[in-house]
């Protein structure tokens, strides 16, 4: 099994395109290549970070669009092409994660849904209830012998026990 990944598809789409805790290479090339100092590309990465937590951004497409807004407003430097088409959006889609479950099925009452206590086999065991009587006497004789067994080691430890204080 795999895990499930709580990041949304604008999350992924941003750690992608700008790195993640730490600033990735390309994005550092590109800044550099825009004339935006380092620290203001950390200051995008955040800006975008925060505009997708607060739910302001909704879909990749907003954050491509974002991302070369922050980018043209920051950079001395003009440059041709977009940053944002450089970067596949394979990864960033939402790969990983649960898709909603499908509004017109409908579930089948919690009655009618059977669980088999062995899911590998199918096997089904007899309930107390369902058990012939000869087979309920040798669960029941089987309970006591373990019992009694038991009360044997306990009787034993006391006599143990006993002998000490002697």
């Amino acid at each position: 099994m795999g895990f499930y990944s709580a990041n949304t598809p604008e999350q992924k789409r941003v750690k992608k395109l700008t790195g993640d805790i730490n600033i990735s290479d390309m994005f550092k090339k590109e800044c550099q290549t825009r004339g935006i100092a380092i620290y203001n590309a950390y200051n995008i990465q955040k800006r975008l970070i925060h505009e997708v937590e607060q739910e302001q951004l909704v879909g990749i497409e907003q954050v491509d669009e974002r991302l070369m807004e922050l980018l043209d407003e920051r950079g001395k430097v003009e440059v041709p092409y977009r940053y944002v088409d450089l970067i596949s959006n394979e990864d960033s889609a939402s790969r990983g994660v649960i898709p909603p479950m499908p509004k017109n099925e409908s579930l089948p009452p919690k009655d009618q849904i059977r669980i088999p206590p062995r899911a590998r086999d199918g096997q089904t065991f007899p309930n107390d209830s369902e058990l012939p009587e000869r087979e309920m006497l040798i669960k029941i004789m089987n309970q006591n012998k373990k019992i009694i067994n038991q009360n044997k080691i306990i009787m034993e430890q006391l006599r143990k026990l006993g002998e000490k204080d002697d």
